[in-house]
């Protein structure tokens, strides 16, 4: 019975959407190596409203979500908490960093936007 309860709120999760937050910028990386994906890095704090739109709306938008899902393991840093790695620089938030297997920025969008202006710049990078 359990695992039934498992298995339907993974697929809830899975059909509205919901994207998986890492929070370790090395288990990101080693995760999305075994995956062969690359990491969106997105550097936020809770008091900024445009990063809140981002998570609340752009994120929960199926189609968006399904494409990073697909495309990217999703790492997020708070600014009031979390200090970037080094060799990343940001001149406001939300910035989204997109990370290769070799650990550097290999492509940045700073700001957010609507989710599909988003989807769009998201598939400009591939």
């Amino acid at each position: 019975m359990r695992y039934l309860i498992i298995m339907i709120t993974l697929g809830i999760a899975l059909i509205a959407g919901e994207l998986h937050f890492e929070h370790d910028f090395h288990k990101a990386l080693q995760k999305a190596k075994s995956q062969n994906k690359e990491v969106m890095m997105m550097y936020s704090a809770t008091w900024c409203p445009e990063c809140n739109y981002m998570k609340e709306v752009v994120f929960k938008n199926k189609e968006v979500a399904d494409y990073i899902q697909k495309h990217f393991i999703v790492l997020s840093l708070d600014i009031q908490k979390d200090t970037l790695p080094k060799g990343f620089d940001y001149i406001g938030i939300p910035t989204f960093f997109f990370i290769g297997e070799d650990a550097k920025e290999k492509n940045k969008i700073i700001g957010g936007d609507k989710p599909d202006k988003f989807l769009k710049s998201l598939k400009e990078l591939k």
